[in-house]
């Protein structure tokens, strides 16, 4: 940082923190963000809407594949 006599410059060293970061990955690769104070309310609803989102379409599929198979029954019969 600069400032003479800062913690950062203590043995051993303190960092400035905290630091707030998202980690994700997308298509296979791993990737991190740092996330600005101010920015966290928002990153947190963002992540909150997206795991509903996940199992929103999880359950989706589920019923989907129950609506197929209730009509490959239906179609043997």
């Amino acid at each position: 940082c600069g400032t003479p006599g800062c913690r950062c410059k203590a043995s051993p060293p303190e960092k400035h923190g905290p630091y707030y970061q998202v980690s994700y990955t997308r298509k296979g690769k791993s990737s991190s963000k740092f996330v600005k104070k101010k920015d966290l309310p928002a990153i947190r609803k963002q992540l909150k809407n997206y795991e509903r989102m996940k199992l929103l379409i999880d359950r989706w599929i589920e019923l989907g594949t129950e609506l197929s198979n209730l009509r490959l029954a239906k179609e043997t019969i």
